[in-house]
């Protein structure tokens, strides 16, 4: 009879567990694809450890919720979940799923010890793209930021409490909790984790040219040439459950013709510091010092790759309520000539803004 109680008990807990993983996958993409608002680039470059807690029905009366929490040890790597217990001491809906981001490392000591004290934190209003598309340093620099999701709609929660993780109770204990779950399940919440963290809300245009690519010493014939050359620079991402290479979300050719790169939801990899920008590269080398001849492709820009960037910045601006002032050159944010002096820049922002409707025109100053 012990035995059998002890089995019960065991499925129970590989059942909560499945069902979390589950849920935090789902909701993971929900954020990533349904919610109207995001969490900026920036918080999420810097996140170092991410807990989700699955809403509780209201009036319930629990004081405590489970959820997954996970951390990473390189950009783009995320290690095995494990499994938390948040003991709320108020500030949040219990309606609504609850999403903690620990982006110092005191945080992450003290997850991984057992117990976070969670706290509103003060003077710091858990900042979104619709209302910070770039975060303050000093928004950046507390140790916790906290989240609310309910019926797509994303917010700053108060929530207070102590976030305690379940200690493990021998050395292969983690493993064990995790090996009784299916893999493909894990998997799932792992990808759908992934992909989250590399999905943007784009709050920009950053314009490029392409160069010769080196390895052919000849300038990309399609988005095709340029998503090779990017494999071997280890632009990879994963988004969406699908792996992409192009650093760039989309290339104009010569013949004005559009390639679509990665998605546009997806990071950019294309300016440090600007990939919640949507990067664009003209297929050529416009710049005086590095093509002085024309040896290398033409010396500016074909008035059919001037007539689709202006159409497709138009597009995008629109789309994502960008203003005429996040339109950049690569070279206005970093130090590089590209997209080259030769590169019509002011009379490319001349002719975008004079197909900007007039309403557009004085919301964006």
């Amino acid at each position: 009879m012990a035995g059998s109680v002890i089995a019960c008990g065991r499925q129970a807990k590989d059942a909560e567990r499945a069902a979390l993983l589950k849920h935090a996958a789902r909701l993971f993409e929900d954020l990533s694809r349904r919610s109207e608002n995001t969490i900026p680039d920036a918080v999420l470059n810097r996140t170092r450890c991410v807990a989700a807690i699955p809403a509780i029905p209201a009036g319930t009366g629990k004081l405590s919720r489970r959820g997954v929490a996970t951390c990473r040890e390189a950009s783009d790597h995320w290690n095995a979940p494990a499994f938390i217990t948040f003991e709320e001491n108020g500030g949040s809906k219990h309606g609504a799923d609850l999403l903690i981001f620990i982006l110092k490392d005191a945080g992450v000591r003290a997850l991984r010890s057992g117990r976070l004290e969670i706290q509103k934190q003060k003077h710091v209003e858990a900042p979104l793209v619709a209302t910070t598309a770039i975060p303050t340093q000093v928004e950046l620099s507390v140790e916790l930021l906290t989240y609310e999701y309910a019926g797509n709609v994303l917010s700053g929660s108060g929530a207070r409490g102590v976030l305690r993780q379940d200690v493990d109770k021998g050395p292969h204990a983690s493993d064990q909790a995790l090996s009784d779950v299916p893999k493909k399940i894990t998997e799932q919440y792992l990808s759908s984790l992934t992909s989250f963290f590399n999905t943007i809300m784009p709050t920009g245009i950053v314009v490029h040219h392409t160069a010769l690519i080196p390895s052919e010493n000849a300038l990309p014939r399609s988005e095709r040439d340029v998503d090779k050359y990017h494999e071997t620079r280890g632009f990879e991402i994963t988004c969406f459950g699908h792996i992409y290479h192009a650093a760039y979300h989309y290339i104009i050719l010569s013949n004005g013709r559009v390639q679509g790169g990665r998605p546009e939801r997806c990071e950019g990899a294309h300016a440090e510091g600007y990939n919640s920008y949507l990067g664009i590269s003209v297929v050529g080398d416009f710049d005086s010092q590095d093509n002085p001849t024309g040896k290398k492709g033409a010396t500016k820009p074909t008035e059919k790759q001037i007539a689709s960037l202006v159409q497709l910045c138009r597009r995008l601006k629109d789309r994502y309520n960008i203003p005429l002032q996040h339109i950049v050159r690569h070279s206005d944010i970093a130090s590089t000539r590209c997209p080259g002096d030769r590169f019509p820049f002011s009379s490319f922002l001349q002719q975008l803004e004079a197909t900007t409707p007039a309403s557009s025109k004085s919301r964006n100053r």
